[in-house]
């Protein structure tokens, strides 16, 4: 694939190199020009008409057809295939090696438009026609169709005629897929322990004086604990900041459990020391004097890696002006003449002519197509026309003209494909149209044609991800799989389905990661004949920890344990987070398969500055934002809701709420009274508990008839909407 930082100018073209092969390379073109025809002449045809001719209040002063393409000059093409060639064999020839023979590659065009600056209805033109979408393959052809007005008709003909520039300004909207340099990471985490312990004893019996014992101790101890992390960050230029951010914020969280995660596993016990006690080498063994030096060493290293190579659309809108017909030269090397391409009719003349211009859309050279034959017919009146045309090309540009009968501008067509190494030959229905360019596109020949290509996935964590590819529209149902890796991540599906292609495709990936972890989306559908295979993970989920209450004099400290637990995908995160007064808040962001699944349960250790303990159990997340301490963490909303009530049987209703935390000392009570006609009321209650959200309700019905009471509860309640409804 295309690589974005290995980048060189040859020639005044912009030249990529490949990702994986040092020796193929990719060539932008640089601006649109008329297209030529096999003869050497030019796609192109100006008609200026004998007198004006009026319609609907518009004057039109004559027409001009001509096919535009976007490409490379052959003899460009050699210029710089012998400079890519240079630069291969000076590299190879540095290490002694044979170079490769130069590839060039033509860009992947996934989709586009093209257009022209000038407007329909403007002074120059009245009317443009034209498909809208070049070819996106071979020489990117366009064509186009415009009658212009009397002013225009004088202008464009001046312009095509004589100068160096036509006035006539094309406009590509292009896009294709492109590699980004790879984003790196990486931690370590270096620890060492060194414990010395040195005892010299020295005991001497004395026959006429005092026996004299002497004894020296040292130890010493030293500890180095490194942790180290490094970031290489690359801006996805198709990412917003806010996208960017997250997308980082992912990478290091990655990083770091993995490296917290590898530091537990090696954490370094600590090291016994040694007991001076040598009561039993001197009495069980008898032994005086005594010395003793002992040293010991601990080290652990720990180094996780982390690399990814994202792939990103980019937008490419190569434009500029035709060059004059006198501009360019044909196959003798002399500049074309005005006179081949310019012609004057009458208008009765050319309102009875029919011109149309015809392509196949569709890579020959990848797509298992021998040729199609395109078979044109105008079976209206005496001059009734038919003509056969063969393409083999995606540059192919046939043209039909013949005279109109009774203004009747509608024609007919049929097309045949025939398949290379198939005896099984395509005939499509007769079709009726009066579109004057006419072009068959890929999805009409009866091929389903889909390339497989990695996309955002990172190999790093998907060891390989089975695709499953699905087609019903055919004549028989297609079903492929495949398995991609690393090494293997390129497939192409080429496959004669014998009618055109109208359904969606659908895929379904399997994921095995590399932890031994199997996950499974649901199968999608799509229209595009590119598949570019993504992470599993679709969003990046964010919880933040807030710690609350008095952090300089009552609250240490606050060890947040979270999971987030996805069993349908068997997905788990894990993560603690410390708060205090220097870190009251710390965010957890990490990637989701779906952010519509999955929940986030945590727990947490309160400790205070008076040595006491809090323990909070674990509990669901209610909101992205948890928030922790002695204070206000929460808050309890209750919503009483009377739409249900039937106002022709109760006069009023009292609803009593409760909610009591003795051991922080809160204690909150309300009561509401509703009528007819009251609308829904609303309780917010502080919470100093996160784990205490039940509340008590007691509610009473004053009824119609008689001044009947109902009353119902006190009952615990933790449903944060209560309805009201006359009792039964």
């Amino acid at each position: 694939m295309m690589q974005l930082d290995n980048v060189r100018q040859l020639h005044g073209y912009q030249v990529h190199g490949d990702h994986a092969s040092d020796h193929t390379f990719y060539v932008y073109p640089k601006e649109p020009t008329i297209k030529r025809l096999d003869n050497g002449g030019l796609a192109l045809r100006f008609v200026e008409y004998g007198q004006i001719r009026e319609d609907g209040g518009k004057k039109f002063g004559g027409f001009i057809a001509f096919d535009a393409e976007l490409c490379v000059p052959d003899d460009a093409m050699k210029k710089i295939t012998t400079d890519l060639q240079k630069e291969v064999d000076a590299k190879y020839q540095r290490t002694g090696r044979q170079a490769p023979k130069v590839q060039l590659a033509t860009v992947s065009w996934t989709d586009g438009t093209v257009e022209l600056l000038l407007t329909e209805g403007g002074a120059l033109v009245e009317k443009i026609r034209s498909p809208g979408k070049p070819s996106l393959f071979g020489s990117n052809v366009a064509s186009f169709q415009m009658e212009l007005s009397e002013l225009g008709t004088a202008v464009f003909k001046e312009t095509l005629s004589t100068g160096a520039g036509s006035a006539i300004t094309v406009v590509y909207k292009l896009n294709h897929y492109i590699r980004l340099p790879e984003m790196k990471a990486w931690g370590r985490w270096n620890a060492s322990e060194f414990y010395s312990f040195f005892q010299d004893i020295n005991t001497e019996d004395n026959f006429w004086s005092e026996d004299s014992y002497t004894e020296v101790v040292n130890s010493s101890r030293y500890k180095n604990d490194v942790t180290e992390t490094h970031f290489e960050f690359v801006q996805a230029p198709n990412l917003s900041p806010e996208e960017n951010t997250k997308l980082e914020a992912e990478i290091r969280a990655i990083i770091t459990k993995q490296l917290e995660a590898a530091v537990q596993r090696n954490l370094l016990k600590e090291i016994a020391e040694v007991d001076p006690n040598t009561k039993e080498l001197r009495e069980g063994q008898d032994i005086e004097d005594i010395r003793r030096s002992i040293n010991k060493t601990q080290m652990a290293n720990v180094e996780v890696k982390w690399s990814e190579a994202k792939t990103i659309l980019v937008p490419r809108n190569p434009q500029g002006m035709l060059p004059s017909i006198p501009a360019m030269k044909g196959k003798d090397n002399k500049p074309l003449k005005w006179e081949d391409y310019y012609s004057k009719v009458s208008v009765d003349e050319f309102l009875k002519t029919l011109q149309v211009s015809m392509r196949v859309n569709a890579d020959f050279t990848k797509l298992p197509i021998h040729s199609v034959e395109v078979k044109i017919w105008y079976p209206h009146g005496p001059l009734a026309k038919t003509r056969e045309f063969t393409f083999d090309s995606p540059d192919d540009v046939a043209k039909f003209e013949c005279f109109v009968h009774n203004g009747i501008r509608k024609f007919k067509y049929q097309y045949t494909v025939n398949y290379r190494g198939s005896a099984f030959v395509y005939r499509s229905e007769e079709k009726e149209t009066d579109d004057t360019n006419l072009t068959i596109n890929v999805d009409d020949l009866g091929i389903l044609a889909l390339d497989i290509a990695p996309g955002d996935i990172n190999f790093g964590q998907v060891d390989r991800a089975m695709i499953t590819v699905r087609y019903s529209g055919g004549v028989r149902p297609f079903e492929k799989k495949f398995n991609m890796t690393k090494d293997a991540n390129t497939f192409s599906v080429r496959e004669v389905i014998e009618r055109p292609r109208t359904n969606p495709i659908l895929y379904q990936v399997t994921y095995q990661m590399a932890d031994g972890r199997e996950i499974k989306r649901p199968e999608q559908e799509q229209l595009a004949s590119e598949l570019y295979i993504d992470d599993p993970f679709s969003s990046i989920k964010t919880v933040a920890f807030r710690a609350v209450g008095d952090l300089e004099n009552d609250i240490q400290a606050i060890t947040v344990d979270a999971v987030y637990v996805d069993p349908g995908n068997n997905y788990r995160q894990t993560v603690r987070k410390n708060l205090s007064s220097d870190n009251p808040a710390e965010d957890w962001s990490f990637p989701v398969i779906d952010d519509t699944l999955g929940e986030v349960r945590w727990s947490a250790t309160i400790t205070f500055r008076n040595g006491t303990m809090r323990e909070l159990p674990e509990t669901p997340a209610k909101r992205p934002t948890i928030t922790i301490g002695s204070g206000t963490v929460d808050f309890l909303e209750v919503a009483v809701v009377p739409d249900l009530m039937d106002w022709d049987k109760v006069k009023l209703v009292n609803v009593a709420l409760k909610y009591v935390d003795a051991d922080n000392g809160v204690n909150e009570r309300i009561e509401m009274r509703f009528k007819s006609g009251d609308a829904e009321k609303n309780w917010k209650v502080p919470i100093k508990d996160a784990t205490k959200t039940g509340y008590e309700a007691t509610i009473t019905y004053f009824m119609v008839d008689g001044g009947r009471r109902v009353t119902e509860g006190p009952k615990p309640m933790t449903d944060l909407s209560l309805f009201l409804e006359v009792p039964a």
